[in-house]
């Protein structure tokens, strides 16, 4: 505020405005104010002065403090006389942090009075100007002070710079910096005006006036809805204290909003509640300057009216009350509203155009009468006249500044303004001393990587905050045109306007040069953990750092050297000179503390400094009661997430190694976090179940792949920077590693899968005792329960490798090792099904249970026993129970699965499992009879049962990939049901016996002909067709009757020509049988074998049909024309063209010209009979 008497400025600029037209823009004009800080809640209640009070002599309260009236005029009156700090917009800024980034200033009223008088004063103004998002940070710069009467070393760079570049002329730079005015005449004028604001003071109550209606300055408390997650990180900044100006207020003027300082008092009673007092020497007339500090003054602090008290010499003579929209009108200080709006929105235009970088100190100047106003980037200038940075003492302020509204921005809005964050965290370390101010910039490198990875990224129940959807709140207003540059002259680092532009209206238009800020935090989940790991990692080696730096200075302190007792004598303490060799129990636990001691400081980069007669002591204490501790656990735990992210984004990769090495630098972090908390039981759950459950996935995965072990290798033992100075980091608070069996790179199989399912059931434990989700704890059940399977299937697989190997075995059986693992992996199994049965997955209840049975039918196996020369014994009864018991088992999967409409294709797999073993268990049966234990027919019936059980699971109809095997099954199942009819058909004495098993075999052997044939496979075809014949030839050898035989052998030899086709399919099939069979050598033996015994049939059968026909009754045409017939087809069957060496093929060709000469010639008898 001006105060009263002060001396009109010498370089006032008057302007001459119509009155009416000012009062119409007055009107125009929009201000509000809103009181954010005042050091009394209400305006003070007010006495007007009697007429001819002496002010002269002091009232009986001046300068005394017993009310909280008194005391509140008192630092009014105490301001006056206290220089501000050059760093007040940052304090008012550190107590709005909220507010940085969405005013357009903060700086003290009195410059933004002294930047809105510039077109109207020649005196000089000296600002520093600093910016943090859109804000403006204002303070003024006493140039005659830090440049001028100071010669120390502080301001030197910028003293440099102004001598050399501001000034031009060394004579003129008293003149160019006027000193403030501390006249004898000011201070008496300002000693009136303390004495009439304590007479104005109400002395007793009756003078009071009532007034219930509130004041009309208030203070705002907005409530902050604060992000949790940035608490915890220790504020490295203490807590900022209001107080250097007795009102803040939060300053609308049109669209610019300001956050000032001031120290206006303003007074209240009566009438008038709220008013501000002036007092005025009734012979002078009041200016230009001075009517635009008063009319400022009450709009900033939204005070409607303003009371002058006018004096002569002292004597109180009258008072004047006007209004606030009046004081443009006033007489001798006639001013325009609209120009000072005007001059605000140019001032403002032209400082947000050029100070656009954020951390750069920029300097206002004006030189006295000087028309232009210039703006230096003293960051940018006098880089090259500072050793370092923080020769500019608004470095720190800044960077402290910078820090504590991102924290501030973190924890209101989140990750919404993500960019904008990390650009003021980002420009915060750039400016601070990490050795000087290891606290915030350990701060500041967690709040980054906080930014980039949150703490829900390990929870499944939680939609990780992978990017921010928000983007960042636009700085620029809206489209301007570009700067008018013959006003307005851009050189860079230094940039100037001219005064008279600043009072036209819209002259300077405000360019679209904001603040560079980084985008928005985004991209993949791999890319956002690696980021915030190089913040952690830096965050780690700074706290590191300054916590040896800490130790050391402790260290340093000498200690109070102890007095002795005269009472008390001294000991003696003697010691032999030969001590015996006695191991020191401490020595490892030393020697493992020195060895923390030298990494700690090669990770640091420090050079130890060790001293004999010093102890050793344990470097990963943290010191207590110190920022180091906690923060150094979230740090922990922040790496443990993060690696957590990465883990996981190489296992959705498929890249194993390197999920199992970020898995390893999760879990150790997370170790040492936990070991240095203290916390090992609940506190943590949530993360180590989701790092249990990752572990045990990639684990798996790793015997799932294991043809590329030694890629994985690779992979896993590759460490960058970061991830080494974080491990080294975490390695310091740890005295053993808890987790290092799970995270431990192995290519052994079952240790690998032991490992995940210890992993997949600690994740479990943590979880239900956590009481996550339904969602995720069936998730981490079913995969024991995959885990389970797997390991059985490595039993079993192990047990039948052993079984294998073992080349003959005894009647003892499998050896104690198989019998082991036989049980391992039934446990395994049965373990799983429960797991599955839990979570009510019948697919996997169902797979599990089939394993069961291959298990089963795999110990079946093992109990196979050989005589002399690999030949095997008759299937025995442990054989069967096994089999049995399989069987069992798979029935078992198919009543989970109860029908085929829900699982079709598990389904499918079990039944023809079921098939198979039924199939199997029949064979074994019907091959090596159990004939010392059972009957004949007793195995016979029983092998039928288990064939027609075979074929009853065996699905031949349904149309699926399994569709040609299951046909092939039942065709080979027919073919051995027939052949087993057919023996049994050759051992039966009783007639009606033998006609029903013949039937059956007839039965039985045309599905198998009906198979084979939609199947190609003409080989099989062929062979049921020769068994049929055999079987026809059986039946000739019990007829006696010349028609029978007769019938019988036509029959036969029906099934011979049939045999046609078969043949010429052979012959078309050898070249691709020669591509595609391996042992193509016994496919061609065994289809000449065929091929010969078709032959021999054909010769056999026709000389038979010539013998009946010749035995039967002569002189009918008919028979002797078959008989002739007959005997040409024998002379055709008995006609080689070929030795007994020939080829598959020659055999093919020749068998088929032979069935072609006795095909045609039984078509032609057939037709003559026929006629």
């Amino acid at each position: 505020m001006k105060h009263e008497e002060e001396p009109e400025d010498d370089h006032t600029r008057e302007v001459h405005v119509n009155s009416s037209q000012q009062l119409a823009c007055c009107d125009d004009i929009k201000s509000s104010a809103v009181v954010k800080y005042a050091t009394i809640s209400m305006p003070t209640q007010f006495a007007q002065l009697q007429a001819s009070t002496n002010l002269n002599a002091a009232p009986a309260n001046w300068l005394r403090s017993n009310s909280e009236v008194e005391r509140y005029v008192k630092n009014v009156q105490a301001s006056w006389g206290r220089e501000r700090s050059n760093f007040s917009s940052f304090s008012m800024a550190h107590c709005s942090p909220d507010l940085v980034d969405e005013l357009d200033v903060i700086s003290d009223s009195e410059n933004i009075k002294k930047l809105l008088k510039i077109p109207y004063s020649k005196g000089p103004v000296s600002m520093m100007v600093h910016r943090i998002g859109k804000t403006l940070l204002l303070d003024e710069f006493d140039v005659h002070k830090h440049l001028i009467r100071q010669q120390q070393a502080d301001w030197q760079w910028l003293r440099k710079f102004y001598y050399e570049t501001v000034l031009q002329d060394m004579q003129e730079k008293d003149k160019c910096c006027l000193k403030k005015n501390k006249s004898r005449g000011y201070l008496q004028s300002r000693n009136m005006f303390s004495k009439f604001l304590y007479y104005s003071i109400k002395s007793n109550e009756r003078d009071f006036i009532d007034d219930p209606e509130p004041p009309v300055l208030r203070v705002e408390s907005p409530s902050l809805q604060v992000d949790q997650s940035t608490q915890a990180i220790p504020d490295p900044l203490p807590e900022p204290k209001q107080g250097e100006f007795q009102h803040t207020v939060l300053w609308t003027f049109e669209d610019i909003r300001m956050l000032i300082g001031t120290d206006l008092p303003i007074f209240g009673g009566g009438t008038r509640p709220c008013v501000s007092l002036r007092l005025r020497d009734a012979n002078k007339p009041i200016n230009i300057l001075t009517g635009i500090d008063y009319w400022l003054d009450n709009l900033m602090c939204n005070v409607p009216e303003l009371a002058m008290c006018y004096h002569l010499d002292g004597i109180v003579q009258n008072y004047e009350v006007l209004k606030t929209e009046d004081i443009p009108s006033m007489t001798d200080s006639n001013f325009s509203s609209t120009v000072i709006r005007d001059i605000a929105q140019n001032i403002l235009s032209f400082l947000r155009t050029n100070a656009t970088k954020e951390g750069h100190t920029y300097w206002l100047f004006k030189e006295a009468d000087s028309d232009v106003v210039k703006l230096y980037d003293l960051s940018t200038l006098c880089a090259d006249k500072m050793e370092d940075r923080n020769e500019n003492p608004f470095t720190v302020p800044v960077g402290m500044l910078l820090y504590r509204v991102a924290r501030n921005m973190g924890q209101r809005s989140g990750h919404k303004k993500s960019g904008t964050i990390r650009t003021l965290l980002k420009n915060c370390l750039l400016l601070l001393n990490k050795d000087q101010y290891s606290q915030v910039v350990t701060s500041a490198n967690y709040l980054l990587s906080d930014l980039h990875v949150t703490d829900d990224i390990f929870c499944p129940d939680c939609s990780s905050s992978s990017s921010s959807s928000d983007a960042d709140s636009d700085y620029d207003d809206e489209n301007c045109e570009n700067v008018n540059q013959t006003e307005v002259v851009n050189s860079g680092p230094e940039t100037s306007v001219a005064v008279d532009t600043l009072r036209l209206p819209d002259k300077i238009k405000y360019q679209k040069n904001d603040v560079v800020r980084f985008p928005d935090v985004r991209g993949t989940t791999e890319e956002r953990c690696l980021e915030a790991i190089s913040y952690i990692a830096e965050g780690l080696q700074c706290l590191d750092l300054s916590v040896i730096q800490y130790k050391k200075s402790q260290e340093g302190h000498e200690e109070v050297p102890l007095r002795c007792n005269p009472l008390e004598a001294i000991p003696l303490r003697y010691e032999p000179i030969r001590k015996p060799d006695i191991p020191d129990s401490k020595s490892s636990e030393e020697n493992k503390e020195v060895n923390k001691t030298a990494l700690l400081e090669q990770h640091c980069d420090i050079n130890p400094v060790m001293d004999s007669d010093l102890t050793v002591k344990k470097t990963n204490s943290l010191p207590v009661g110190t920022w180091h501790f906690l923060s150094k656990v979230l740090l922990l735990r922040k790496a443990a997430i993060a690696y957590f992210g990465l883990a996981n984004a190489k296992y959705v990769l498929e890249k194993y190694g390197h999920a199992l090495r970020y898995v390893k630098m999760s879990l150790h972090t997370f170790d040492a976090m936990r070991t240095l908390s203290g916390d090992r039981t609940e506190g943590h759950d949530h993360l180590l179940s989701a790092l249990m459950g990752l572990t045990g996935d990639v684990r798996l995965m790793l015997v799932q792949h294991r043809n590329s072990l030694e890629v994985y290798r690779e992979e896993y033992t590759y460490m960058n920077d970061h991830d080494s100075a974080i491990f080294h980091s975490a390695d310091l608070e740890l005295e053993g590693y808890e987790f290092q069996s799970a995270y431990e790179f192995t290519s052994n199989i079952e240790t690998n899968l032991t490992s995940s399912l210890h992993c997949y059931q600690r994740a479990i434990d943590l979880a239900r005792r956590n009481e996550d989700s339904p969602e995720r704890l069936n998730t981490l059940v079913k995969r024991l329960g995959n885990v389970r399977n797997e390991l059985g299937v490595f039993y079993m697989n192990q047990s039948a490798i052993g079984a294998d190997q073992a080349t003959s075995q005894v009647a003892s059986g499998p050896s104690g090792h198989i019998k082991e693992r036989w049980k391992m992996s039934h446990t395994c199994f049965e373990v799983g099904i429960e797991a599955f049965e839990s979570v009510k997955d019948v697919p996997n209840m169902a797979l599990l249970t089939s394993n069961l049975g291959r298990l089963m039918r795999l110990c079946a196996q093992s109990f196979v026993y050989y005589v002399d020369d690999e030949q095997r014994r008759e299937f025995g009864t442990q054989e069967k129970h096994y089999f049995t018991k399989a069987c069992e088992y798979y029935i078992s999967a198919l009543a989970v699965l109860q029908s085929r409409d829900r699982h079709p294709e598990i389904w499918d797999s079990v039944s023809w499992e079921l098939s198979s073993t039924y199939f199997s268990m029949a064979t074994l049966m019907q091959d090596y009879a159990p004939l010392s234990s059972q009957a004949q027919e007793e195995v016979e019936r029983e092998v039928t049962d288990l064939m027609t059980k075979a074929l009853k699971y065996c699905d031949v109809d349904t149309s699926s990939p399994r569709q040609p095997t299951c046909q092939y099954r039942a065709a080979t199942i027919h073919h051995r049901l027939a052949s087993l009819y057919h023996n049994s058909y050759r051992n039966q004495l009783g007639d009606q016996k033998k006609r029903h098993l013949r039937t059956l075999a007839e039965l039985h052997y045309s599905k198998a002909s009906h198979f084979f044939r939609l199947l190609d496979s003409h080989c099989e075809l062929l062979r049921v067709e020769l068994e049929r014949v055999a079987m026809c030839e059986y039946q000739l050898a019990g007829q006696t009757s010349a028609n029978s035989k007769q019938r019988t052998l036509q029959t036969a030899f029906g099934y011979l020509l049939n045999c046609n086709s078969s043949v010429e399919r052979i012959k078309e099939q050898i070249t691709e049988v020669t591509e595609c069979v391996n042992d193509y050598s016994s496919y061609e033996e065994e289809g000449k074998k065929l091929l010969g015994i078709l032959e021999s049939r054909l010769q056999f059968t026709l000389l038979n049909l010539v013998k009946t026909c010749s035995a039967c009754k002569k002189g009918k045409c008919k028979d002797q024309k078959l008989l002739e017939g007959y005997k040409k087809m024998y002379a055709a069957s008995l006609h080689s063209e070929v030795g007994g060496d020939e080829s598959l093929l020659a055999k093919c060709t020749h068998m088929l010209d032979i069935l072609a000469h006795v095909g045609k010639a039984y078509r032609g008898i057939t037709s003559d009979t026929a006629d």
